[in-house]
């Protein structure tokens, strides 16, 4: 029995090996002298942390995971970042598919990532509250009405969307050839489509030559794509009320898009 128990405690202190081996054939998991722990890597501490945790999978394109796995649809899954034993931050799925991250001891909610997509701040559930789209591009402006026929030295167009909330900036240099006539003065191609019929949207002009002299301001109206102009004593402006068929407008309009 003794010399049993001699034998084991010799086998023991021999061991050398720092690896948890898979059938014989390879290091499965790797436990340094620093207590470092690798999953698929011998070398775990690769960004000189204190304590490391690296899976690793160098195989053709092979990939690594970690996962946390609930035993029903409502259980929480929960990565949490400790100071000296206390709560610090944490990212926590709700089940439901929504992501939170959250901060302090208390794990106050600070950020969510909806289940039906958007993200919404401090604690804030309601999906209509979440910013749902970011984009920036391009548009081509053009004379929907008040100048026949035109040819352009210029159409272009910017623009901004966050969420629902669009500006979009423009530039239009009209050349020679275009005929101005009697119907409200008109521009379109908006990047998109206006929600509702609120008639209070619009914009501003920020330059303009032989276009309307004493000022002219656009807005949306009720069209959805496009917007016209009106005169500061609030009457239409029209394409006979320009001074040429050859002007220059820039400026910049603001809406809600559909």
């Amino acid at each position: 029995m003794s010399r049993a128990r001699d034998k084991a405690n010799s086998t023991v202190s021999n061991f050398a090996s720092t690896g948890i081996d898979d059938n014989a054939d390879a290091n499965a998991i790797t436990i340094d002298s620093s207590e470092n722990v690798g999953i698929g890597a011998t070398d775990p501490n690769r960004g000189s942390h204190d304590r490391a945790l690296l899976v690793s999978n160098t195989g053709s394109g092979a990939r690594s995971a970690i996962e946390i796995e609930g035993n029903s649809s409502n259980a929480n899954g929960t990565v949490t970042f400790l100071n000296n034993g206390t709560s610090a931050a944490s990212i926590d799925n709700r089940g439901s598919g929504t992501l939170t991250f959250n901060t302090g001891s208390s794990l106050t909610e600070r950020l969510r990532i909806q289940a039906g997509g958007g993200i919404s701040f401090n604690g804030d559930t309601a999906s209509a509250n979440a910013l749902s789209d970011y984009e920036e591009g391009t548009w081509t402006v053009t004379v929907g009405s008040g100048i026949t026929n035109p040819s352009y030295n210029s159409q272009t167009g910017s623009y901004v969307k966050i969420g629902s909330l669009v500006i979009a900036s423009f530039n239009m240099d009209t050349a020679s050839g275009g005929t101005r006539n009697g119907d409200q003065m008109r521009f379109d191609g908006l990047p998109y489509a206006k929600k509702g019929s609120d008639p209070s949207e619009g914009g501003y002009i920020t330059y303009e030559a032989s276009f309307y002299s004493p000022g002219s301001m656009p807005y949306l109206g009720n069209s959805s794509s496009g917007f016209v102009f009106h005169k500061p004593d609030g009457n239409a402006l029209n394409g006979t009320a320009l001074s040429s068929a050859n002007f220059i407008c820039r400026g910049t309009i603001i809406y809600r898009a559909s």
